[in-house]
């Protein structure tokens, strides 16, 4: 009898009521891949997911997890209350699903036979419904990866006992780690990590606060049972001794993930976790050496120490065990030496990392060592100080499927061995002293996916009739390789080519019609080139970012539906086309700037609706500024400069609050400085010069605390200067890295990313000292400098102006300004270029200047100054030019006590008109040629090593931002 219950059972399938609730549940799906098309049938428990007990036909498992792999769209929708009348439903994964940041139902808690539940990455929102912990049946619970608004994490949760996982990963939650969770005493898998990838909102608060290390200690060491704990990201601030104390308690340990959780001084043993095989420490400031126990760990398979401040060498008995499979000691900028052998020991090696750091001398001998780690599929010793030539015996690494060997100081050519890595996917060696001709061998490996020979002295030397066979080539960086002629014809048959980059190169010739019909190209560089010809009227919207800049290319502007679009610096002609952000997404970055376009400035730019940076500068656009652009509202560039623009500046731009860089100079704007402008806290370059701006100088600019660059000369501004100029507070720190400098700004760079590139573009502002215009396309971070030269402002200097401590330049000429200088000016330590000519200045010259022992450019000629000049130090290198008609001034370098215009060194002529401003003899150069040298020298030598390798090496400066994206991304 009883058989005969299980053959009905079998035969009748699934409950006829449980299968009208997954049908009612189904209902409020939506199912656009027909992933539930088998949830027809009329037996359930063979539809798609669907599992039941086999005795009683009741659902007991429903697994909808959508395999991202498999294809497919997830499912969407809301949860039907039907569900929740499965009574005997034991496991439910709706993971990887998207419900539209819908709250998780309460009705969940009444499923009291669930033991497993995940509904991670399923896009739920709201709040965590307290009433799961009621369901006291489960063992697994993962929540991780979801839209929960901010909550903390319920000391509930101490009452499912029976709980062996939780994952409450990236899941906002904020405050204190609840002790209660220690109650757990059955858990083996613990995930309370943040975010990382994506900062909070502002207010929140990630977990677990700021955790002491007496509060960790006593709940997780309660956890004997834990094998699995990830609280990456989480702001601990423990103690070695507390947190190594307490892990070591927990002797089932095998995976330990502290990345980022604020951890430093040494590296406590954790020599009592005797089964530990993945430790995960990166990005805590240890600032220590390798310590010695890591060589007795006999069970550890993986080791992430990147990015934790460590220093010293690689010590030789450095982890003599063979069981390492991943190494990753990268970025640690004082780790270095030479490259131990010791290395080879560990024979089953697959990763080895140990990029951004010291390492010096030749590469390692492939050949007697490191060849035999036949294992090894992943090689980076990449933005090291690596020497010497590339082995061809580095052929023995049969296995390597991954090789960066970019930004380092190799020599020699390419050896032809290269083409004997079979499984090679990756070949990075950007950035050496590379020689010698690029051959086809190097280029013939079949799984080759990316290749970059970028920044070398190497040459492509392949016939227009090679056609290699490439078919999975997605990257090709080729920047500064020497090419001539054309643009090479077998990328024609690169079909799965996404990133092309033929950068500063010498090609010339139009853009064939076939580069645009590349079906997989996405990203296109070809700036800095000497290409010819227009462009198709279309480009294809597949094609994200167009980087054209710097070339000879003319005719009209294409209609672009991309994101990226660099077409500045060629002489494209006409206006905009109004079906520009025509794309949903639109626009965030467009850069037209040094061509010759004209009309006025379209209004259907206010669709670009995600623009970042528009830069329109040095073209020939006229008419008002549109009202609209102030609907922009993500600017964070905007330069019109060098136009024939009038009226005044839009009110509406106030709304771009995070505008950094506002370039308005050399058109014609009328009106006063608007005093919105002092709302625009983000504002880093603030230039409005050569304009017809009248007025006075708005003390509202003073609330622009991240203010490094301020720029109006060239108006018609009058009344005082006013004090309280200590507000400024980015020009007053006299530190040349901080808050808002960190290593280099977003006040030089923009940067827009994307998984395999990164474009850098480079605001550019003109500095004006002793009459004279100097352009400065690449705007050092640390360089700030105040211009308020030519203009009708008058009054005392404030004494207050002393507390700019950090400018690098002050530029007050030609104005109206009386009263002495004040002394102290002579405390802006770090002032190279001081203008106050042109003025009605008198007194003495402060001694104090002497002091300022970086100055390089003085004018103070045209004023009405007395006394003795100042003698001693920097004072000693100022040629009698810079004291140009004082008629009461004596000393050195003057010649016979005094000079006067028409007389000694300067030799020309010079007026005042009836504005008070000089009109300088064009034929007088010997000043000019004076000042240009000055300058040169003042911001030459200081920033020349930064500017030459940050802003000609595109593959060095996306290593460097790399290393430091989650801050970067925090922070602006």
């Amino acid at each position: 009898m009883a058989m005969m219950i299980m053959h009905l059972s079998f035969v009748n399938g699934c409950q006829e009521n449980e299968r009208s609730y997954l049908l009612d549940f189904r209902g409020g799906l939506n199912d656009f891949s027909g992933r539930l098309s088998s949830w027809q049938q009329f037996n359930c428990c063979q539809w798609e997911g669907v599992m039941c007990d086999y005795h009683s036909g009741h659902v007991v498992s429903l697994n909808l997890k959508h395999r991202r792999h498999d294809g497919g769209q997830s499912l969407s929708g809301e949860i039907h209350p039907a569900l929740f009348n499965l009574q005997h439903l034991q496991y439910l994964d709706l993971s990887w699903n998207d419900f539209n940041r819908t709250a998780i139902p309460l009705q969940l808690a009444k499923l009291q036979s669930l033991t497993f539940l995940s509904l991670a990455h399923g896009g739920f929102g709201g709040q965590v419904p307290l009433e799961l912990t009621n369901i006291t049946t489960l063992q697994h619970l993962d929540l991780s990866m979801n839209h929960f608004n901010p909550t903390l994490i319920p000391p509930q949760l101490e009452k499912l006992q029976r709980l062996t996982f939780l994952n409450l990963a990236d899941a906002a939650f904020v405050g204190e780690i609840p002790l209660e969770l220690g109650n757990i005493t059955t858990l083996r898998y613990l995930d309370l990590s943040g975010p990382f990838w994506v900062p909070p909102p502002r207010g929140w608060v990630l977990l677990a606060g700021e955790l002491e290390s007496r509060r960790f200690a006593g709940w997780i060491r309660n956890l004997r049972s834990l094998e699995y704990l990830d609280m990456s990201f989480v702001n601990l601030f423990m103690a070695n001794d507390d947190w190594s104390n307490a892990l070591n308690s927990l002797s089932n340990l095998r995976e330990i993930h502290l990345a980022q959780c604020g951890i430093s001084g040494t590296i406590p043993s954790l020599l009592n976790l005797t089964h530990l095989s993945h430790l995960h420490l990166s990005r805590n400031p240890f600032s220590s050496p390798l310590p010695a126990w890591f060589q007795n760990v006999s069970s550890l398979v993986s080791l992430h120490l990147s990015l934790c401040g460590l220093n010293s060498s690689i010590p030789s008995d450095f982890l003599h065990r063979s069981s390492l499979k991943h190494l990753y000691l990268s970025g640690n900028a004082y780790l270095g030496g030479v490259i131990p052998h010791s290395i080879a020991n560990f024979s089953m090696l697959e990763t080895l990392d140990l990029s951004y750091n010291n390492f010096t001398g030749d590469l390692p001998p492939f050949g007697s060592f490191i060849g035999r780690l036949s294992s090894l599929t992943h090689l980076d010793l990449s933005n090291n100080q690596l020497s010497g030539r590339i082995p061809r015996t580095i052929s023995k690494l049969s296995s390597l499927g991954h090789l960066d060997l970019s930004n380092n100081r190799l020599s020699g050519t390419i050896p032809d061995t290269i083409s004997k890595f079979v499984r090679l996917q990756k070949l990075l060696l950007s950035s050496n002293n590379l020689t010698g001709s690029i051959s086809p061998s190097a280029l013939e490996t079949a799984h080759l996916k990316e290749v970059d020979f970028s920044e070398n002295q190497l040459t492509l030397n392949i016939s227009s009739s090679w056609l290699p066979q490439l078919a999975q080539l997605e990257y090709l960086g080729l920047r500064s390789c020497n090419l001539q002629g054309e643009i090479p014809p077998f990328l024609s048959t690169q079909f799965s080519l996404e990133d092309l980059d033929l950068s500063e190169n010498n090609i010339v010739g139009n853009i064939p019609t076939w580069l645009w019909e590349l079906p997989s190209l996405t990203r296109l560089n070809l700036s800095h080139n000497r290409m010819e010809g227009s462009l198709p009227y279309f480009i294809s919207m597949s094609i994200v970012v167009v980087d054209l800049h710097n070339n000879s290319l003319h005719g009209s502007i294409p209609d672009y539906s991309g994101w990226y679009l660099d077409m500045s610096e060629n002489r494209f002609n006409g206006s905009i086309p109004l079906s520009i952000c025509s794309a949903d997404d639109g626009l965030v970055f467009l850069d037209l700037s040094k061509n010759g376009l004209s009309d006025v400035i379209p209004i259907n730019l206010v669709r670009c609706f995600q623009l970042t940076i528009l830069n329109l500068a040095q073209n020939y656009f006229e008419g008002e500024i549109p009202e609209d652009l102030g609907n922009l509202t993500l600017l964070e560039t905007l330069n019109l400069s060098g136009n024939k623009l009038q009226g005044v500046i839009p009110p509406s731009i106030a709304n771009c609050t995070k505008l950094r860089v506002f370039d308005m100079g050399k058109n014609k704007i009328q009106g006063s400085i608007p005093v919105w402008i002092g709302e625009l806290a983000e504002l880093r370059i603030l230039s409005l010069s050569f304009n017809k701006l009248q007025g006075n100088f708005p003390p509202e600019l003073l609330r622009l605390r991240n203010l490094q660059i301020l720029d109006l000369t060239h108006n018609n501004l009058s009344g005082f200067i006013p004090e309280s100029l200590g507000k400024l507070n980015a020009m007053a720190n006299q530190t040349q890295s901080g808050e808002i400098e960190m290593s280099l700004s977003e006040l030089n760079y923009g940067f827009l990313s994307g998984p395999m590139f990164q474009i850098v573009f480079v605001n550019q502002l003109t500095l004006w000292i002793k009459g004279r215009a100097t352009p400065y396309p690449k705007i050092i971070n640390a360089f700030k400098f105040m211009d308020l030269s030519y203009n009708k402002l008058s009054g005392n200097i404030p004494n207050e102006m002393g507390d700019l401590k950090g400018l690098i330049a002050l530029n007050i000429s030609n104005n109206n300004m009386g009263g002495n200088i004040p002394e102290s000016l002579g405390g802006m330590a770090h002032l190279e270029c001081l203008d106050l000519s042109g003025n009605i200045l008198r007194g003495n010259i402060p001694a104090d200047l002497v002091n300022l022992t970086f100055l390089s450019v003085l004018n103070l000629s045209y004023n009405n100054l007395s006394g003795l000049i100042p003698q001693g130090k920097q004072f000693a290198t100022f040629e009698a030019s810079s004291y140009l008609e004082n008629p009461n001034l004596y000393g050195p370098p003057l010649k016979n006590g005094i000079l006067r215009s028409g007389s000694g060194e300067r030799g020309g002529q010079a007026q005042w008109n009836s504005t008070g401003v000089t009109d300088r003899d064009p034929n007088t150069d010997e000043m000019d040629r004076w000042w240009a040298v000055s300058v040169g020298l003042c911001f030459g030598v200081g920033f020349a090593s930064v500017i030459a390798v940050l802003c000609f090496h595109l593959k060095w400066r996306y290593k460097c931002f790399a290393l430091q994206d989650g801050f970067i991304q925090y922070l602006f």
